[in-house]
């Protein structure tokens, strides 16, 4: 007898798990977004980012009015967002404000503090 439910549970997390492991799909040169295509892709969308550096997924809902919350292992936060016509997305939060250019690369997500395409991943992003 199948349990059709734990398979399918299994299978969408071994994928989400997939997109969001270190250099999983970055074989391919990077793409970075447009503003237009960052706009996008964040308005309206729940964004799951996992720091490389940390290992520590938290999730980001950014608003048409500039606002953005997030949430993750630290808790809750609130601030606003911004995107230059470079494509630099800028988040002020809790007194600091941090900028990075996000791309595609290999079919998956990331941003990065440059957009030179040799620029260590900052965080690996999944839409959902």
């Amino acid at each position: 007898m199948c349990n059709c439910f734990v398979i399918r549970f299994a299978s969408a997390a071994l994928a989400a798990f997939a997109i969001l492991l270190p250099g999983a799909a970055f074989a391919e040169e990077r793409s970075y977004l447009s503003k237009s295509e960052i706009e996008a892709g964040l308005l309206g969308k729940t964004v799951v980012s996992k720091n490389i550096a940390s290992g520590k997924l938290s999730r980001w809902e950014f608003r048409a009015d500039g606002t953005v919350e997030a949430a993750g292992g630290l808790g809750r936060a609130a601030g606003t967002w911004s995107i230059r016509d470079d494509g630099q997305t800028c988040v002020k939060m809790m007194g600091r404000t941090g900028c990075r250019y996000w791309f595609r690369q290999g079919g998956a997500y990331a941003n990065a503090d440059t957009n030179q395409l040799d620029a260590p991943v900052v965080a690996e992003v999944r839409y959902l």
